[in-house]
């Protein structure tokens, strides 16, 4: 009779290895900062459904607080938030951490001016066009962003203006239609 060190628990079932810690791929962690709570849960699950790591903010105050203490891969901000609105919120972000991509979200209409001047690397309207942000999130997420050194000034990446959508979404319904919030 052999006895078999490496599996204690009394059962036949070869042992699973777990896969390294280095091997794993790392999710991305996004930011995700609306004050509507039915957007942020929604588009959160979604995100989430997709493989990010999603932290949800619901004001300009929370974000910058997050932006401060934790590391992101991406944010996606709001314009009308209370407390701090999303204008002041992307002013501040893009000092703190000038390489984060921010795509902002939005109802207001006609923001395409003050939004490339203001460092966002991409801008949706609300309803949002959810394969299309997906598709833009993979791709800022994929560009190879250079190291950010404190001392040196550094220019924004391009901003990409995504098309407004010519026809009308209802968000709620098209979450519901991809199967994720049953």
């Amino acid at each position: 009779m052999s006895t078999d060190s490496a599996n204690t628990t009394g059962d036949s079932s070869p042992a699973t290895v777990p896969t390294p810690l280095a091997v794993r791929p790392r999710k991305h962690r996004l930011l995700l900062a609306d004050d509507d709570r039915g957007i942020r849960e929604s588009l959160g699950k979604l995100l989430r459904g997709v493989g990010y790591d999603v932290i949800e903010a619901s004001h300009g105050g929370q974000v910058l607080e997050m932006v401060f203490n934790e590391p992101f891969d991406l944010l996606l901000l709001d314009l009308n938030m209370p407390e701090m609105d999303g204008w002041e919120t992307l002013s501040h972000v893009t000092h703190l951490r000038p390489a984060l991509p921010i795509v902002v979200i939005t109802a207001q209409p006609n923001q395409r001016g003050w939004l490339s001047r203001g460092g966002a690397h991409a801008l949706m309207e609300k309803p949002l066009d959810l394969p299309l942000l997906l598709k833009t999130l993979h791709e800022l997420l994929s560009e190879q962003r250079p190291q950010v050194n404190a001392e040196e000034p550094t220019s924004r990446p391009r901003f990409r203006h995504l098309p407004p959508r010519r026809f009308t979404m209802d968000f709620a319904k098209q979450v519901r239609g991809w199967g994720i919030n049953d």
